[in-house]
């Protein structure tokens, strides 16, 4: 139910790799680190939605794996072009990281969000229709995303069948610098755990 509001809220609000070699799991390396320094001014939620950036309507979370936070996407690098079939789908093919298309904030513990990652993501249709491999970044090829109708959850998070691929740059991820769950933190503010001091 929750991927279907998030569908419904991103379309009204528009129409009204392997990992890298040598770069620890859990920590950005130092190329990493630049782009987050680059992409600070994103940790004011409010000057995220100054350029564009439209928040999905709750916080993402998995029963055992963790939780992804909440979505502020920008339709404009998407290509949001709208639902099919209550899905949200587009033709946008920008696998650029700063701006990134989706910025992924989770509770700071005392009321507000703080910027935790970016995802980047392409709708699968418009991407074949130019490429015949799967996106990759920095050697790092994107997951697959696809709902599969036996299944009680909505692995596309109701999107149609697309790519992405989550970068925790802010957030310690004991599952992986890319993984897409963090058990690191939580919806209910139960936990979170920053990257060590170095």
């Amino acid at each position: 139910m929750r991927s279907h509001l998030k569908a419904a809220a991103l379309c009204s609000l528009l129409i009204a790799s392997n990992a890298d070699a040598g770069v620890p799991r859990t920590q950005p390396d130092q190329a990493l680190q630049e782009l987050a320094r680059q992409l600070e001014p994103f940790k004011d939620v409010e000057y995220a939605k100054s350029q564009g950036y439209v928040s999905s309507p709750g916080c993402e979370s998995h029963p055992t794996l963790g939780a992804m936070g909440y979505h502020y996407s920008n339709p404009r690098l998407l290509g949001i072009t709208g639902l099919v079939n209550g899905r949200v789908n587009g033709d946008g093919t920008y696998t650029g990281v700063n701006p990134p298309a989706v910025l992924l904030y989770v509770p700071d513990g005392h009321g507000g969000l703080k910027l935790a990652g970016i995802e980047l993501l392409v709708f699968a249709e418009a991407w074949h229709a130019e490429n015949k491999q799967p996106p990759m970044y920095r050697g790092r090829e994107y997951n697959y995303m696809a709902d599969n109708p036996a299944t009680p959850q909505d692995e596309a998070h109701g999107f149609m069948p697309h790519y992405d691929l989550h970068i925790w740059l802010f957030q310690n991820n004991p599952s992986g610098l890319y993984a897409q769950w963090n058990p690191a933190v939580s919806c209910n503010n139960l936990k979170i755990v920053e990257f060590p001091e170095h």
